[in-house]
């Protein structure tokens, strides 16, 4: 099986969130599986959150492999934390966590 990587970077927020979700598009097109690398973003915002949620959740929807390509550091946990995902519920810790304590 091909895995198709997406990596996003720097300060991604709602001005430059059309980017990462035309990446998603595209690698999702491709029909390989997706890993997507959100451990260079410094500063995400929600709408990064919603972007990842939606393309998760129509992953599953499909039968799509999608994961992230290392558990999320602490920008997103706090980012997380903010959105109500912490407590994680096991799915959650799996994907965002890759399993580990989201604590």
């Amino acid at each position: 099986m091909s895995i198709t990587h997406v990596v996003a970077a720097g300060d991604l927020c709602l001005p430059s969130i059309g980017s990462l979700a035309d990446d998603l598009s595209q690698a999702f097109a491709a029909g390989d599986a997706v890993r997507l690398d959100l451990s260079a973003v410094a500063a995400p915002d929600l709408s990064v959150l919603q972007l990842v949620e939606s393309a998760r959740r129509a992953a599953c929807d499909e039968g799509r492999d999608f994961a992230l390509t290392a558990p999320v550091g602490a920008p997103f946990r706090a980012l997380l934390a903010r959105a109500g995902f912490i407590p994680a519920s096991d799915e959650d810790a799996t994907f965002w966590f890759h399993g580990d304590s989201a604590q």
